[in-house]
Protein backbone atom coordinates (compact mmCIF):
# COMPACT_ATOMS: atom_id res chain seq x y z
CA UNK A 1 0.00 0.00 0.00
CA UNK A 2 0.98 3.47 -0.96
CA UNK A 3 0.79 5.67 2.31
CA UNK A 4 2.50 8.66 0.40
CA UNK A 5 3.37 9.88 -2.81
CA UNK A 6 4.20 13.43 -4.26
CA UNK A 7 4.60 13.81 -8.03
CA UNK A 8 6.86 16.73 -9.60
CA UNK A 9 7.59 17.76 -13.32
CA UNK A 10 10.72 15.85 -12.89
CA UNK A 11 10.33 13.60 -9.86
CA UNK A 12 8.23 11.20 -7.94
CA UNK A 13 8.69 10.08 -4.44
CA UNK A 14 6.59 7.49 -2.25
CA UNK A 15 6.54 5.64 0.68
CA UNK A 16 4.97 2.26 1.02
CA UNK A 17 4.17 -0.33 3.00
CA UNK A 18 3.60 -4.11 1.61
CA UNK A 19 2.26 -6.69 4.67
CA UNK A 20 2.30 -9.86 3.11
CA UNK A 21 5.09 -9.27 0.04
CA UNK A 22 5.40 -12.15 -2.86
CA UNK A 23 8.14 -12.42 -5.18
CA UNK A 24 5.70 -12.94 -7.94
CA UNK A 25 4.46 -9.40 -7.46
CA UNK A 26 7.44 -7.56 -8.29
CA UNK A 27 8.53 -7.91 -11.35
CA UNK A 28 12.00 -7.12 -13.58
CA UNK A 29 11.87 -3.48 -14.65
CA UNK A 30 13.39 -1.18 -16.68
CA UNK A 31 12.87 3.21 -17.19
CA UNK A 32 14.48 6.09 -18.21
CA UNK A 33 14.77 8.20 -15.28
CA UNK A 34 16.81 7.79 -11.75
CA UNK A 35 15.87 6.24 -8.98
CA UNK A 36 16.97 6.12 -5.28
CA UNK A 37 15.63 3.12 -2.85
CA UNK A 38 15.59 2.97 0.66
CA UNK A 39 14.82 -0.60 2.71
CA UNK A 40 13.34 0.73 5.84
CA UNK A 41 12.42 -3.19 6.86
CA UNK A 42 11.59 -6.29 5.22
CA UNK A 43 13.94 -9.55 3.99
CA UNK A 44 14.22 -8.75 0.86
CA UNK A 45 17.29 -8.68 -1.66
CA UNK A 46 18.10 -6.48 -5.07
CA UNK A 47 19.27 -7.66 -8.23
CA UNK A 48 20.54 -5.14 -10.63
CA UNK A 49 22.02 -6.07 -13.89
CA UNK A 50 22.12 -9.99 -12.81
CA UNK A 51 24.57 -8.87 -9.84
CA UNK A 52 22.44 -9.87 -6.70
CA UNK A 53 22.94 -7.02 -3.26
CA UNK A 54 21.97 -8.54 0.09
CA UNK A 55 19.94 -5.77 1.87
CA UNK A 56 19.39 -4.82 5.37
CA UNK A 57 17.53 -1.76 6.74
CA UNK A 58 18.60 1.72 5.64
CA UNK A 59 20.24 -0.12 2.47
CA UNK A 60 20.30 2.50 -0.57
CA UNK A 61 20.43 0.85 -4.26
CA UNK A 62 20.76 3.18 -6.74
CA UNK A 63 19.97 2.81 -10.27
CA UNK A 64 20.65 4.96 -13.19
CA UNK A 65 18.81 4.97 -16.82
CA UNK A 66 18.01 1.72 -18.36
CA UNK A 67 19.42 -0.54 -15.34
CA UNK A 68 17.35 -3.20 -15.04
CA UNK A 69 16.14 -4.09 -11.77
CA UNK A 70 14.34 -6.16 -9.37
CA UNK A 71 13.33 -6.77 -6.21
CA UNK A 72 13.47 -10.24 -4.28
CA UNK A 73 11.70 -11.45 -1.73
CA UNK A 74 12.81 -13.68 0.28
CA UNK A 75 10.17 -13.82 3.04
CA UNK A 76 6.45 -12.21 3.26
CA UNK A 77 7.19 -10.53 6.34
CA UNK A 78 6.11 -6.24 6.42
CA UNK A 79 8.08 -4.98 3.60
CA UNK A 80 8.76 -0.80 4.14
CA UNK A 81 10.76 1.41 1.68
CA UNK A 82 11.38 4.61 -0.10
CA UNK A 83 11.43 5.06 -3.80
CA UNK A 84 12.57 8.37 -5.58
CA UNK A 85 12.85 8.46 -9.20
CA UNK A 86 13.95 11.52 -10.95
CA UNK A 87 15.17 12.65 -14.36
CA UNK A 88 18.27 14.15 -14.95
CA UNK A 89 16.72 17.29 -15.66
CA UNK A 90 15.48 18.18 -11.97
CA UNK A 91 18.79 20.55 -11.19
CA UNK A 92 17.71 22.85 -14.20
CA UNK A 93 17.57 26.30 -13.32
CA UNK A 94 19.24 25.33 -9.95
CA UNK A 95 22.31 26.32 -8.19
CA UNK A 96 23.37 22.69 -8.33
CA UNK A 97 25.44 20.65 -10.83
CA UNK A 98 25.22 17.53 -12.67
CA UNK A 99 28.02 16.25 -10.89
CA UNK A 100 26.17 15.42 -7.73
CA UNK A 101 25.06 12.13 -10.16
CA UNK A 102 28.79 10.47 -10.11
CA UNK A 103 27.38 7.87 -8.08
CA UNK A 104 25.36 6.65 -10.85
CA UNK A 105 26.69 7.66 -14.06
CA UNK A 106 30.70 7.27 -13.38
CA UNK A 107 30.67 3.26 -12.84
CA UNK A 108 30.05 0.04 -15.06
CA UNK A 109 26.88 -1.08 -15.57
CA UNK A 110 25.52 -3.37 -12.60
CA UNK A 111 27.94 -2.23 -10.17
CA UNK A 112 28.45 -0.27 -7.11
CA UNK A 113 24.85 0.10 -6.71
CA UNK A 114 24.48 -1.04 -3.21
CA UNK A 115 24.97 1.50 0.02
CA UNK A 116 24.85 0.60 3.25
CA UNK A 117 23.52 2.51 6.16
CA UNK A 118 26.79 2.51 7.86
CA UNK A 119 28.81 3.74 4.55
CA UNK A 120 26.62 7.05 4.01
CA UNK A 121 27.54 9.19 7.00
CA UNK A 122 26.43 10.13 10.47
CA UNK A 123 22.60 10.39 9.02
CA UNK A 124 20.41 7.55 8.61
CA UNK A 125 18.86 7.34 5.07
CA UNK A 126 16.00 6.42 6.43
CA UNK A 127 16.15 9.37 8.33
CA UNK A 128 17.24 11.31 5.11
CA UNK A 129 13.97 9.82 3.42
CA UNK A 130 11.48 10.51 6.64
CA UNK A 131 12.33 14.28 6.60
CA UNK A 132 12.01 14.68 2.24
CA UNK A 133 8.58 13.24 3.04
CA UNK A 134 7.70 15.05 5.66
CA UNK A 135 8.85 18.51 4.39
CA UNK A 136 7.20 17.42 0.62
CA UNK A 137 3.74 17.20 2.83
CA UNK A 138 4.49 20.45 4.43
CA UNK A 139 6.18 23.19 2.30
CA UNK A 140 7.09 23.70 -1.44
CA UNK A 141 7.32 20.19 -2.56
CA UNK A 142 10.02 20.73 -5.35
CA UNK A 143 12.33 23.03 -3.04
CA UNK A 144 12.15 19.99 -0.44
CA UNK A 145 12.94 17.28 -2.75
CA UNK A 146 15.96 19.26 -4.65
CA UNK A 147 17.54 20.76 -1.51
CA UNK A 148 17.58 17.19 -0.05
CA UNK A 149 18.12 15.19 -2.44
CA UNK A 150 21.46 17.23 -2.89
CA UNK A 151 22.38 17.12 0.47
CA UNK A 152 21.55 12.87 0.27
CA UNK A 153 24.06 12.68 -3.02
CA UNK A 154 26.77 14.56 -1.22
CA UNK A 155 26.88 12.07 0.74
CA UNK A 156 26.83 9.43 -1.47
CA UNK A 157 29.40 11.01 -3.74
CA UNK A 158 31.79 10.47 -0.31
CA UNK A 159 30.50 6.97 0.30
CA UNK A 160 31.39 6.57 -3.64
CA UNK A 161 34.54 7.96 -3.79
CA UNK A 162 35.92 5.03 -1.13
CA UNK A 163 34.04 2.46 -3.05
CA UNK A 164 35.89 3.38 -6.53
CA UNK A 165 38.67 1.70 -5.92
CA UNK A 166 37.13 -1.70 -4.79
CA UNK A 167 36.87 -4.53 -7.26
CA UNK A 168 33.49 -6.43 -6.97
CA UNK A 169 33.65 -10.23 -7.71
CA UNK A 170 31.07 -10.49 -11.32
CA UNK A 171 28.97 -13.87 -11.33
CA UNK A 172 28.07 -14.96 -14.46
CA UNK A 173 25.33 -13.30 -14.96
CA UNK A 174 26.37 -10.07 -14.20
CA UNK A 175 29.64 -10.53 -17.05
CA UNK A 176 27.00 -11.41 -19.73
CA UNK A 177 25.01 -8.57 -19.12
CA UNK A 178 27.77 -6.06 -19.16
CA UNK A 179 29.12 -7.97 -22.43
CA UNK A 180 25.94 -7.11 -24.10
CA UNK A 181 25.67 -3.88 -22.98
CA UNK A 182 29.90 -2.96 -23.88
CA UNK A 183 28.46 -4.15 -27.20
CA UNK A 184 24.88 -3.20 -27.68
CA UNK A 185 24.63 -1.41 -31.14
CA UNK A 186 26.54 -4.51 -32.65
CA UNK A 187 25.82 -7.46 -34.00
CA UNK A 188 24.18 -9.10 -31.65
CA UNK A 189 22.66 -12.54 -30.78
CA UNK A 190 22.43 -15.44 -28.49
CA UNK A 191 24.55 -17.76 -30.18
CA UNK A 192 27.34 -15.17 -30.43
CA UNK A 193 26.89 -14.40 -26.49
CA UNK A 194 27.05 -17.98 -25.89
CA UNK A 195 30.29 -18.54 -27.78
CA UNK A 196 31.74 -15.38 -25.94
CA UNK A 197 31.11 -16.45 -22.61
CA UNK A 198 31.64 -20.86 -23.38
CA UNK A 199 28.58 -21.78 -22.04
CA UNK A 200 24.99 -22.84 -24.35
CA UNK A 201 22.78 -20.53 -26.16
CA UNK A 202 20.15 -22.69 -23.81
CA UNK A 203 22.06 -21.24 -20.81
CA UNK A 204 22.24 -17.45 -22.21
CA UNK A 205 18.61 -17.65 -22.18
CA UNK A 206 18.26 -18.72 -18.94
CA UNK A 207 20.13 -16.57 -17.14
CA UNK A 208 18.40 -13.68 -18.77
CA UNK A 209 15.35 -14.38 -17.55
CA UNK A 210 16.04 -15.31 -14.17
CA UNK A 211 18.37 -11.84 -13.97
CA UNK A 212 16.33 -9.67 -16.26
CA UNK A 213 13.02 -10.70 -16.67
CA UNK A 214 13.48 -10.95 -20.85
CA UNK A 215 15.21 -13.03 -23.00
CA UNK A 216 18.64 -11.77 -24.78
CA UNK A 217 16.36 -10.72 -27.86
CA UNK A 218 13.62 -8.67 -25.62
CA UNK A 219 16.73 -7.00 -23.31
CA UNK A 220 18.58 -6.26 -26.12
CA UNK A 221 15.67 -4.33 -28.52
CA UNK A 222 14.52 -2.28 -25.00
CA UNK A 223 17.97 -1.05 -24.16
CA UNK A 224 18.43 -0.01 -28.10
CA UNK A 225 14.94 1.42 -27.62
CA UNK A 226 16.04 3.72 -24.21
CA UNK A 227 19.29 4.48 -25.78
CA UNK A 228 17.71 6.20 -28.88
CA UNK A 229 15.56 7.97 -26.92
CA UNK A 230 19.26 9.39 -25.19
CA UNK A 231 20.80 9.91 -28.08
CA UNK A 232 17.33 11.91 -29.20
CA UNK A 233 17.43 14.01 -26.74
CA UNK A 234 21.04 15.08 -27.32
CA UNK A 235 20.03 16.44 -30.11
CA UNK A 236 20.49 13.44 -32.81
CA UNK A 237 18.52 13.30 -35.68
CA UNK A 238 15.96 10.46 -35.76
CA UNK A 239 17.51 8.24 -38.85
CA UNK A 240 20.94 9.05 -37.55
CA UNK A 241 20.19 7.92 -33.68
CA UNK A 242 18.16 4.92 -35.16
CA UNK A 243 21.10 3.62 -36.99
CA UNK A 244 23.91 4.52 -34.13
CA UNK A 245 21.53 2.51 -32.05
CA UNK A 246 21.77 -0.60 -33.81
CA UNK A 247 18.76 -0.81 -36.09
CA UNK A 248 19.53 -1.01 -40.01
CA UNK A 249 15.77 -0.85 -40.97
CA UNK A 250 14.19 2.41 -40.27
CA UNK A 251 10.54 0.67 -40.92
CA UNK A 252 10.94 -2.06 -38.40
CA UNK A 253 12.43 0.38 -35.41
CA UNK A 254 9.37 2.46 -36.21
CA UNK A 255 6.90 -0.52 -35.23
CA UNK A 256 9.13 -1.59 -32.32
CA UNK A 257 9.63 1.73 -30.94
CA UNK A 258 5.59 2.73 -31.38
CA UNK A 259 4.71 -0.55 -29.48
CA UNK A 260 6.93 0.07 -26.97
CA UNK A 261 6.19 3.62 -25.95
CA UNK A 262 3.13 4.02 -27.62
CA UNK A 263 4.30 7.06 -29.49
CA UNK A 264 6.12 7.54 -32.38
CA UNK A 265 10.15 8.21 -32.23
CA UNK A 266 9.51 11.31 -34.07
CA UNK A 267 6.75 12.49 -30.92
Amino acid sequence: AVLNKIEGEHFTFSHSIDKAPKDSDFMPHIHDEYEIFCLVRGNVDYMVEGTLYKLKSGAVILMRPSETHKLIVNKSTEYERYVLNFSGRIFSGTPFSHGLLAPFKNRSIGEKNLYLSSEIGAISPIVYFEKMMTECLNFNQSDAIISNLSSFLCALNVAFKSKEHKGEEKGVEAEIISYVNENLTKELTIEKIAEQMHISPSQVSRIFKKATGKSPHSYIITKRLLLFNKKKRAGIGVIDACHECGFHDYSAFYRLYKKHFDRAPTE
